[in-house]
């Protein structure tokens, strides 16, 4: 079964990028989301893999929005990027701008490289994808603990997302995922299931624009923790609550 979702999940991935790039030459990028989105739903389905999506009561999918979700697995983008709620774009490690297909492929979408060990460049880039997000009315996804969990618990969130937050000023969507741990726990081996994507309520500018990044961070983390259903907060940091 790992053999044979792995497998879908290449070709399909080759499918997705080959798709992409075509309608970037003939259409524009809101088209590319929309159908990236739905291709990634299918993909779902032959997986044997279902993705549940909860959104807060009144939510607006016409609002532009920093979405910010925790990271535990690979399978979190592909997962969250099947249910984004309105045309999104993200931010990525430079070097992956150098992988055959996929660099030029996100290159030509709009996504933007980010040096994380440079602060100026990547408070720059931040500085970027604030201008992007008006020209172009969409949403950022940006994963604010940096890189993905080793242990499978939720890290600290970094502060240069919430100083970017700042000068953007638009509401901050907290996101919590759950099951991915157990769909894919670090390995060859994955297991199909339910896993469950959980939009909380939007932090409004003004609720957050005033505070220091690293009291905002705090109070997002802990949004996004409150949205998971899995244990994800380290045994060490409930330690440190109960004393």
């Amino acid at each position: 079964m790992s053999l044979y979702l792995w497998t879908v999940l290449f070709d399909m991935a080759f499918v997705i990028l080959v798709t992409g790039l075509f309608l970037l030459f003939v259409s524009n990028a809101r088209v590319v989301f929309k159908t990236v989105r739905a291709m990634l739903r299918f993909m779902f389905k032959i997986m044997f893999v279902k993705v549940d999506v909860e959104y807060p009561e009144g939510f607006d999918f016409d609002q532009s929005y920093i979405i910010m979700p925790n990271h535990i697995t690979f399978w979190d983008i592909p997962v969250i990027c099947s249910v984004l709620p309105n045309y999104t774009f993200g931010i990525e490690a430079e070097s992956h701008f150098s992988w055959p297909i996929y660099g030029f492929f996100i290159k030509k979408y709009g996504t933007l490289p980010i040096n994380r060990k440079n602060i100026l460049a990547s408070f720059r880039t931040f500085e970027t994808a604030a201008q992007n997000m008006k020209a172009k009315k969409a949403s950022l996804l940006v994963f604010p603990e940096g890189h993905r969990s080793d242990d499978g618990y939720i890290q600290e969130f970094k502060k240069i997302p919430f100083k970017m937050a700042q000068i953007v000023k638009v509401p901050i969507l907290p996101c919590g995922t759950s099951g991915l741990g157990a769909l894919a726990p670090k390995g060859f081996f994955v297991t199909p299931g339910r896993v469950k994507v959980k939009y909380g309520e939007p932090v409004p500018v003004s609720e957050y624009e005033k505070l220091r990044p690293e009291v905002a961070a705090k109070m997002v983390r802990d949004r996004v923790i409150a949205l998971s259903e899995d244990d994800i907060v380290p045994d060490s940091e409930k330690e440190a609550q109960k004393s």
